[in-house]
């Protein structure tokens, strides 16, 4: 039995697999996940899981050199763009408009759809490198 992390197999071996450059989604009920994705699907109840848990809980497990979310998440969620922002440390925030996210997302490895139900709530992420010095410089202690 797995001792601490996220216990849940299909995501733990996803996470495992990424490699440098590689990007993952996590998204809220609504996001249109392509058909060819491998998808996780966490979603339990509208609102459950919400987003930041999920995120946090990846983060503890890989480091991310790049963030992007979506334009206006900063009015549309305020909640989700000061929780995110402040977990940032030395990652590359971005923001683009649907059609651009979309578009990105496509060439994701794979995609976490949580029970999100707040408006703006996907993200976005780039894997970094696992050497010593990329950990250091992105890793983000989310406390788990």
């Amino acid at each position: 039995m797995k001792k601490s992390g996220i216990i849940n197999p299909e995501l733990i071996k996803s996470l495992t697999e990424l490699g440098h450059f590689d990007s993952f989604v996590i998204c809220d009920m609504g996001f249109p996940i392509p058909k060819h994705a491998q998808r996780i699907d966490l979603s339990l109840l509208p609102g459950y899981p919400k987003l930041i848990p999920v995120l946090k809980a990846c983060l503890g497990e890989v480091v991310v050199q790049e963030m992007v979310m979506l334009d206006g998440v900063e009015t549309a969620n305020e909640e989700l763009y000061k929780e995110v922002t402040e977990l940032v440390h030395n990652q590359e925030m971005r923001y683009v408009n649907l059609t651009e996210f979309r578009k990105m997302a496509d060439d994701a490895k794979f995609f976490v759809r949580t029970g999100e139900d707040a408006p703006c709530s996907n993200i976005y992420l780039v894997s970094a490198s696992g050497v010593k010095e990329r950990v250091e410089k992105y890793n983000i202690d989310v406390g788990m």
